[in-house]
Order: structure tokens, then sequence, then C-alpha cells
């Protein structure tokens, strides 16, 4: 039995309000399920047809090619999106044992290199964050709200390994990364040798994923069988109120 509050409510026809209390408010909250579900229900099938269309769009890719030594070498992403789309995330996890070097005497061997935006790159790209990265992290994120195609974030930070100081590209092969795009799609792939360059490492996108945060139809199918399940309970009350 439901919380009773629609007994005598003016929005109900005399008939209706002329039954038992317990049957006006099965009737009044069966109304109101129902309605809530088909809202539900149009919501996650246009959900489903989003996340059906948006891979059909997804060629667009990041360019992320790291040539040489890591501490002299600026880091650089480009967008270059064949579909228009922004890029708003890009995220790095180096492969073991390196981390990032981002102050003196601290990780890693002799000189460091703290996380600094480039040439006013960050301006151009719209760069919100973060603005710096703890020293011996094997992970940075970056956010963006401008980067456009064919614009590029350049940056410096230095990394190292426990008892490796020059590290070049090529020691970073299998660290993993992803770009998010405007289009609600998340790039996942890793750092592969660079044809022709013993000492690069780019990166490759090798499967496209929705962006965390944003909801799956599988998601919206769970929601609605715990609906359903509401619903067959209601039903069941409802008839053992008839009887």
């Amino acid at each position: 039995m439901f919380p009773c509050s629609c007994e005598g409510d003016s929005r109900m026809s005399p008939k209706r309000q002329a039954l038992s209390p317990d049957r006006v408010c099965n009737a009044y909250w069966w109304g109101l399920f129902m309605t809530i579900r088909k809202t539900l229900l149009a919501l996650a099938g246009a959900v489903s047809a989003a996340a059906i269309a948006v891979p059909a769009q997804a060629d667009g890719v990041l360019n992320f090619v790291i040539l040489g030594d890591t501490f002299f070498d600026p880091f650089t992403i480009t967008n270059n999106s064949t579909a228009g789309e922004t890029v708003v995330g890009f995220g790095l996890s180096l492969v073991s044992p390196f981390g990032f070097d981002t102050a003196q005497d601290g990780f890693g061997i002799n000189n460091s290199r703290a996380f600094t935006p480039v040439g006013g790159s960050g301006v151009t790209t719209g760069y919100t964050g973060p603005a710096s990265f703890a020293d011996g992290s094997t992970s940075i994120a970056f956010t963006f709200n401008n980067f456009n195609v064919g614009e590029s974030f350049v940056w410096d930070i230095d990394v190292d390994g426990p008892s490796q100081i020059t590290v070049l590209g090529s020691d970073l092969i299998g660290s993993s990364a992803y770009v998010d795009f405007s289009n609600g799609l998340r790039g996942l792939g890793v750092l592969e040798a660079v044809p022709g360059n013993s000492t690069g490492a780019q990166f490759v996108v090798r499967t496209f994923v929705t962006t965390p945060g944003v909801p799956e139809p599988a998601s919206w199918a769970m929601l609605l069988m715990g609906f359903g399940a509401v619903g067959t309970a209601m039903r069941r009350k409802a008839s053992l109120a008839r009887a």
C-alpha cells in the first residue's frame, strides 16, 4: 500500500473519488508510475540511438608522438578529428617503473621538470587544468573547453625511472592513454613504436567507448527493469485490494 495523499483530490473524476481511499491511491500511484515509465523508455531509446549513431562519427583522431628524450623534448597532442569534434580530455598512464619527475630531489635522478604548458597552447585550446601534478605521479589527465580541430596542446614535463635518468619515447611503449571527444566518445589505446624511429612512441586509438559519466543503454535497461519490478508489485497489490 502506498502513502495516501490523493483522497478527495479535485483532479480526479467524481466516479473515481467515490471509490475507497485505498483503490483511489492505488489508481493514482499506478497512473503516476506509468507516466514515469513511458518517459524513461523514451529517454532510453534516445540514448540508445545516440550511442549507436556516434561510432560512425568517431573517425577523429588525436596525434600524440614522443620522439627522443622526454626531458629535453616537449610533449604535443594535436586534434586531427575529421568529423569536427573538439577534444575535451586527455590522459596518459605510464608503464612501470616510470613516473613524472616534477620536483628536484624527489622521484627520479638529478634534474626534474614541473608540468608547464608551452607557447600559449593552454590558452588556445582552453586548457582547464590541473595546474600541476605531484612528483612521482604515474599518470596525468587534462581537460579542455576549446580544443578545436587542427590545434595543438604542448607541455613540458620530465619522465624518469627509479634508476634511469634518460627516458626516451620508445621506453614508454605499452603506456596507456585516452582521448575524450565532444561527441561523447572516449578513444582508448596504447603507445606503440613509430615505424622508422627507434627512439619514438606514438598513441594509437584501438577502440572507442562511451565517455564515463554518460549513461549507457545497459544502465538505462537495468533502471527500467527495476521500475518493472515495482510495477509488478503494484499490480499484485491492486488485485488483492479488488479481491
